[in-house]
């Protein structure tokens, strides 16, 4: 998973200061003055990796597809890195595309598109989803979270917090506020929690996930896989990294992820994306096991572009949302928000 923060990614000060219609309104205006092209130029021979996560049936996505077809040259994840390994100059503005965790509507809402627009593709697959037909630990705490009658909880993360959910909005804040909680405490107690929040919240949890959180299945990852779309490992279930302490775990996750899609595919896999993905996730000891275990490449969540000389195994990303509004969609894409020091 990549950031699931209360602010949005590439939200900057300055938008903080506006409602959202005249935040919107302005960077209509701003893209339409050439705010977007004039980015696409600063950037126009860095490698840019647009990361998505859901796909609903009602997106933006072919827009964003017709928009990424006219404005830059989308290449495979393996070919830009390619090159950028090598130090050869790319085409003018490439850009890859990239899925994070593995949800149906990939294959449902995206995968027909961007084969409409020869655009290629890489999705990091979370393992245990398909092999166990479940679903994302932070899926489970959100759905808890939503249908509990419970009105007020106090639980002990990282130190004893409370939270009132008598509300819609103060329901959806309490879930993003314990998610991004139990990323911060140790593995082991993190999974402790996500064992008793059905009971102390009063849900009962199902097993499988409801067909809007269900995840790809290994024939369904064969069938994209025979259609071009590349496959990366994202753990087995989806820990924070440097909250697990044991070489052991840290080995069965990153490398059991790729040894499971290589055999249930049958094919090559190369890349890796690290779960949540800023650099707090990420200790030199998970990087380490990361290049032992035979990757290529991993990517980030840290917001960014990538030039030669890039490291491999700390790429940034550009976090994109498949219902991205035109304007939205078109400067993030181009970098807005991304200073040269973000460069890498």
């Amino acid at each position: 998973m990549a950031l699931t923060a209360g602010v949005h990614p590439r939200t900057t000060m300055a938008d903080n200061l506006l409602t959202p219609w005249t935040r919107s309104v302005a960077r209509a205006v701003f893209c339409h003055a050439g705010g977007a092209a004039w980015m696409r130029r600063r950037f126009h021979h860095s490698v840019r990796i647009l990361m998505y996560h859901r796909f609903p049936p009602e997106s933006r996505f072919e827009a964003q597809c017709a928009h990424l077809r006219t404005h830059y040259e989308p290449v495979s994840l393996s070919v830009a890195l390619t090159c950028l390994r090598a130090g050869e100059t790319l085409s003018e503005n490439p850009v890859v595309l990239t899925v994070d965790d593995g949800y149906r509507d990939f294959l449902q809402h995206a995968s027909p598109i961007l084969k409409r627009y020869q655009i290629p593709a890489t999705v990091f697959l979370t393992t245990d989803l398909p092999d166990r037909g479940s679903w994302l630990w932070v899926d489970q705490v959100v759905y808890c979270v939503r249908r509990s009658r419970v009105r007020e909880i106090a639980l002990d993360i990282g130190g004893t917090r409370r939270w009132t959910m008598d509300t819609v909005e103060s329901r959806e804040h309490t879930a993003v506020s314990i998610k991004e909680a139990m990323k911060r405490i140790p593995n082991e107690q993190r999974l402790e929690l996500l064992n008793e929040l059905p009971r102390l919240l009063e849900v009962e949890l199902p097993a499988v996930p409801p067909d809007s959180h269900a995840p790809l299945r290994w024939d369904e990852v064969r069938t994209l896989a025979r259609d071009g779309i590349e496959f990366g490992a994202h753990t087995r279930s989806h820990p924070i990294l440097s909250r697990l302490t044991s070489v052991d775990e840290l080995e069965d996750e990153i490398t059991g992820s790729r040894r499971r899609i290589e055999r249930e595919a049958g094919v090559e896999v190369r890349h890796f994306c690290y779960p949540n993905g800023t650099p707090a996730d990420i200790s030199d000891k998970v990087v380490d096991i990361v290049k032992a275990s035979g990757f290529t490449s991993a990517v980030t969540a840290t917001r960014g572009v990538n030039r030669s000389g890039a490291d491999m195994f700390r790429l940034r990303r550009i976090a994109v949302d498949a219902c991205d509004e035109e304007s939205s969609f078109a400067l993030a894409a181009a970098g807005h928000g991304i200073s040269r020091q973000s460069k890498t």
